[in-house]
């Protein structure tokens, strides 16, 4: 914590930040650890955000404890989703030898249709409200059950099981309003 302490100036802001990183440490890394499955990435993520928080504090001081938490909750989250990303790209693209004939033998033209139909679904997403996407990202990204979301959402699994459903049901509406699927290709 004390590292944290050195980038801050005021008195106020050191004692402020001494009670949200006592308040919300462990809540920030249980979050982080249910999205990564990795304790070291976990810590990273943590840290990184105490990092951005000594940066943004000012916001902070004046709002609620709940306001402060989703602030925080939407860093951790963020963060992690972009490890994440980072992370699979890097294996994604570790192509071996065996990998590099498979996508000749099903075609180059179909790989490219399969990349095309994840990056155009991710922007769509992406164009969502954030409880869909977040839902999304978490269900067929990160791969998690719906328990999991639940708890690092903070809500219950049947509200994320509607929250699915509705963004699955607006995502095929979109897909269909632009004549690009028939409720069987995604």
């Amino acid at each position: 914590m004390y590292q944290y302490l050195l980038l801050l100036d005021t008195k106020e802001e050191k004692e402020f930040f001494r009670e949200i990183y006592n308040t919300y440490k462990n809540g920030m890394y249980r979050v982080a650890y249910q999205i990564l499955q990795n304790r070291s990435d976990a810590e990273d993520i943590v840290h990184e955000t105490f990092l951005t928080l000594t940066e943004h504090l000012d916001g902070m001081m004046d709002a609620s404890e709940q306001k402060n938490w989703n602030y925080i909750f939407t860093i951790v989250k963020h963060k992690c989703y972009n490890l994440y990303k980072k992370k699979k790209w890097e294996i994604e693209t570790e192509e071996s030898p065996e990998d590099l004939r498979n996508i000749f033998k099903e075609g180059l033209d179909a790989q490219i249709v399969k990349m095309e139909k994840k990056e155009l679904i991710l922007k769509l997403v992406k164009e969502m409200k954030q409880s869909y996407q977040d839902v999304l990202m978490l269900q067929y990204y990160h791969e998690l059950d719906v328990m999991e979301i639940a708890e690092i959402l903070d809500t219950t699994p049947d509200n994320v099981r509607h929250i699915s459903m509705r963004a699955k049901k607006k995502m095929h509406d979109i897909l269909d309003k632009y004549g690009i699927s028939d409720r069987h290709d995604i």
